[in-house]
């Protein structure tokens, strides 16, 4: 298992990207559950743009937002709040060729002994053989504000888009208008992220190997 670290995060930009995480895992346990914002938003008593503006930065997600969206999603509050631990990572979702990531059917079951540095963590499981990637692999990547990622050119990262898409590669170039992800996988074409709302390199990954004969 190979453990690195990222230095030299802002504190108060840490904070916000926890923040930040709470409204991504809303967004994956809906999309999860297969409900569009609009579906949510009835379920919820309100208006789609109202559940929009909790999935980004336009609205506070209060103790009470949290625990009406907990019980329509039929999770626990603090599978929102990720609040296992100080490090409790958040699964996103399965890597796929071509730099794509797909949400989890059934997240992965994470072993007690995981240990990251990331500060804040999202895990992510590689879902085919990808260049020097096995399928089963997890990768643990810790999310940063766009502002502080310039630290992660030239290693391998995810990215969200301004529509929420993920997308995973080696982080070619970086600006607050987009960035460029280079795919592990041979003939890879680059993925262009408009506008992402974070970046997040690897960090840790886990690997199992097939257990020896006997």
């Amino acid at each position: 298992m190979h453990i690195s670290y990222i230095s030299g995060i802002n504190p108060v930009s840490f904070y916000a990207v926890e923040e930040f995480l709470v409204r991504t895992r809303i967004r994956h346990f809906r999309k999860q559950r297969g409900l569009t914002q609009t579906e949510l938003a009835a379920r919820l008593g309100t208006t789609a743009a109202t559940v929009s503006r909790l999935e980004t930065a336009d609205m506070t997600v209060s103790t009470g937002w949290l625990e009406r969206i907990a019980g329509e999603l039929d999770v626990p509050v603090t599978d929102l709040l990720g609040a296992q631990g100080e490090h409790s990572p958040a699964c996103m979702g399965e890597v796929l060729r071509g730099g794509g990531v797909a949400a989890f059917a059934e997240p992965p079951s994470l072993p007690p002994s995981l240990f990251s540095h990331a500060r804040a963590p999202m895990v992510f499981q590689v879902g085919e053989a990808l260049g020097p990637y096995m399928r089963g692999d997890l990768l643990v990547a810790d999310c940063l504000p766009v502002a502080q990622a310039a630290v992660a050119l030239g290693r391998d990262c995810f990215a969200a888009s301004e529509k929420d898409d993920l997308f995973f590669g080696r982080l070619v170039t970086l600006g607050m208008d987009g960035c460029l992800l280079l795919p592990p996988e041979d003939g890879a074409h680059p993925c262009n992220v408009s506008a992402p709302r974070w970046v997040a390199p690897v960090v840790t990954l886990l690997r199992n190997y097939p257990p020896l004969k006997t």
